[in-house]
């Protein structure tokens, strides 16, 4: 798969760097669906959630974090070297590091209603962690194979 000319070097969203995020070197994949593509995937009305946790239940963010990490490594979302994408302040995707410190549900607003959406770093599979009503949703979806070049 061919890259971007931009670098996805940037700032991550603000918000993600409280999550314990590093940005990591390397390129945006040229043809990955884009934020607001990804963003209409998730908020869709037929969307199911993979897995949810209740937000008033004892260390709900942390069981939302694990679950969110679970289904992602499962999804092939993250890679060997805990790089994915997450959304960028200044554009689409941003290429960032997984380190001890991760916890995306920090990067939530406090009131409700936040969501991250983190995609493979060939931009084929997202995982995102979002908030609906009560609980936390974490929602894994694949898109179609779209040919190179």
């Amino acid at each position: 798969m061919g890259t971007t000319r931009e670098q996805a070097g940037g700032a991550p969203a603000p918000g993600l760097a409280r999550a314990g995020l590093e940005t990591a070197a390397g390129w945006a994949p040229a043809g990955a669906p884009s934020y607001a593509r990804a963003f209409q995937v998730v908020v869709n009305v037929e969307v199911e959630p993979r897995a949810t946790v209740p937000r008033r239940a004892p260390e709900a963010a942390a069981e939302a974090d694990r679950l969110w990490l679970e289904h992602a490594r499962a999804a092939a979302v993250i890679d060997e070297e805990d790089v994915f994408l997450v959304h960028g302040a200044d554009r689409d995707w941003v290429r960032v590091r997984r380190t001890a410190h991760t916890a995306l549900s920090d990067a939530l607003p406090p009131n409700g209603g936040g969501m991250i959406i983190t995609m493979s770093p060939d931009g084929r599979r997202l995982c995102a962690l979002t908030e609906e009503d009560e609980d936390y949703w974490i929602v894994v979806h694949e898109f179609e194979h779209r040919p190179t070049g």
